[in-house]
């Protein structure tokens, strides 16, 4: 009879072992792979509730090593649930859940050696060890921070001054733009009088013309004018590539001729210039103005109207290709066109007598000063467009990233250079030589909430062979120095940069994991 009370104390002491864990420096008994928060759910005195609810069972049900609740919440110590987890306490390092199924697997999980209770694995607790690692960690993370804090408290009152600057500039530029307009108009009157004497004093040698020449020059003038208008619609449906019967910004920024500054790209206010200052325009706006912009510039694009499949297999062919010309040798080709057109019309041009001479010149001095009048007004609204979205960007919560935009940073990997533009756009050019191709123009920030200035969004880049357009996503992360660390391309045509900037060392949010317990 002793016999069976030894060895039924015996057994439930291996029950109660199995069943019940040790909190280390207290006589407290709680239940294996649970944290003692939970403890109140799982108590010995009364029968245990599934925590999803399904089910009532005996609390000598828990942790025998069979699953009872459907959400595995009756076995948080044995792998008996595959959905289940357990809690490892690790003391003096970061508690932490791993799956049930790790348990007594015969790997050690858990740094203070909790999971293999039952294996005959022999896992060190060496929590301590590993807690006094990510305390030094921990520490150097924090006095990053605190050396790249003082950089951007640097950064933020040069933001502040600079958004300050930009209002002032742009209460003066508003100021000079009605100035201009008021000129632009004067000119104006003084052209349109002007011509109307040049016309008047013109009348006197068309009349002496013989009729029928000049009947012929009407006919071929109306014949060029056709063929002109033709060819600048056709040109139209080749930029309207959508067929909505408007020409965009985004459908010029596709177009590389239109890249007045030879900087690799079509931006948003080289597209504006072409589309005289409106985010798109209709066929007869087209003709009536952005035609006669555009024309010079088109002079340099070799097969405008050759058939649309030889167009795109030049263009693919042409997509990793330098560009032939720099922006030098393209203003002297446009120069150069332009003054044959005007050496022509010199030969051809009649010998006037000397005061129809002076009307003639006084008439042509009015409209270059009109053109240079209007030249001015369009430049200060491109000005003023340009402050006004530098006004309306989100550079942080405190304008910390304000003077970096237009920045722009290089890294090198074996094949290419890499360079992330500030707020503007990033791009790859191999360092074997070609042309820089755009990953992305600048979209918008994208971090996580709480963390939204964690990550930026470019996009619209140039589109990949039979796949979609560049994309990149840049990473930022608190750094003293500002700094593109690294460049992936996880996915085809989508980019990931790391990018470091005290900009992003901000002592009020949390460093690394600063959540856990250590």
């Amino acid at each position: 009879m002793n016999d069976h009370r030894v060895y039924f104390t015996f057994v439930l002491s291996v029950c109660l072992s199995i069943l019940l864990g040790h909190v280390a420096g207290s006589k407290v008994l709680q239940i294996r792979g649970i944290p003692v928060a939970k403890s109140s759910l799982y108590s010995p005195d009364r029968d245990f509730q599934c925590l999803d609810g399904s089910l009532l069972i005996p609390f000598s049900r828990v942790n025998d090593d069979y699953c009872d609740c459907a959400d595995g919440s009756d076995e948080p110590g044995t792998p008996a649930c595959t959905n289940g987890s357990f809690y490892c306490e690790n003391s003096g390092y970061k508690a932490r859940y791993i799956p049930s199924t790790w348990v007594n697997d015969g790997i050690c999980d858990c740094c203070d050696a909790s999971d293999e209770y039952a294996s005959n694995k022999e896992c060190p607790n060496n929590c301590n060890e590993l807690g006094k690692e990510a305390r030094l960690e921990q520490q150097k993370a924090e006095e990053l921070v605190k050396e790249g804090n003082k950089i951007r408290v640097e950064m933020i009152g040069k933001g502040k001054q600079l958004k300050n600057d930009y209002q002032a500039r742009l209460v003066k530029l508003r100021a000079d733009y009605e100035e201009a307009e008021l000129v632009k108009k004067e000119k104006e009157l003084l052209k349109n009088r002007a011509e109307e004497r040049e016309s008047l004093a013109l009348e006197k040698y068309k009349s002496a013309e013989p009729e029928q020449p000049a009947a012929e020059e009407r006919e071929e003038e109306e014949e060029e004018e056709e063929l002109q208008e033709s060819e600048a619609e056709d040109y139209f449906k080749l930029l309207d590539s959508d067929n909505s019967g408007t020409i965009t910004i985004v459908e010029l920024q596709t177009r590389i001729s239109f890249d007045k500054d030879r900087d690799g790209a079509v931006s948003e206010e080289e597209a504006l210039y072409f589309l005289n200052n409106k985010k798109e325009i209709n066929l007869q706006e087209f003709l009536n103005v952005a035609w006669a912009n555009m024309k010079p510039f088109l002079m340099l694009e070799q097969g405008i109207f050759k058939p649309a499949e030889q167009r795109e297999e030049e263009a693919h062919e042409s997509v990793e290709e330098p560009l032939e010309h720099d922006k030098e040798e393209d203003d002297g080709e446009i120069e150069d066109a332009a003054g044959e057109e005007q050496e022509k019309a010199e030969q051809s041009a009649i010998q006037y007598d000397e005061e129809t001479q002076a009307i003639i010149d006084e008439a042509t001095s009015t409209r270059e000063n009109f053109q240079a009048a209007e030249r001015s007004v369009n430049d200060l609204q491109l000005e003023i467009r340009k402050l006004e979205e530098k006004l309306d960007r989100d550079y942080g919560a405190e304008h910390e990233f304000a003077t970096l935009d237009g920045e722009c940073f290089d890294y090198t990997d074996l094949e290419y250079i890499y360079t992330l533009c500030m707020f503007g756009k990033t791009t790859q050019k191999s360092k074997s030589g070609g042309s820089d191709i755009n990953l992305g123009h600048w979209n918008d920030w994208v971090g996580p909430e709480g963390q939204k200035y964690s990550k930026m969004k470019y996009d619209r880049g140039l589109t990949c062979w039979n796949g979609p357009a560049r994309s990149t996503i840049v990473n930022l992360t608190c750094g003293k120095e500002n700094k593109l660390i690294s460049v992936t391309e996880p996915s085809r045509c989508e980019y990931v940069m790391e990018f470091s900037t005290p900009a992003l060392c901000n002592p009020s949010m949390e460093v690394g994991d600063t959540h856990d317990e250590l």
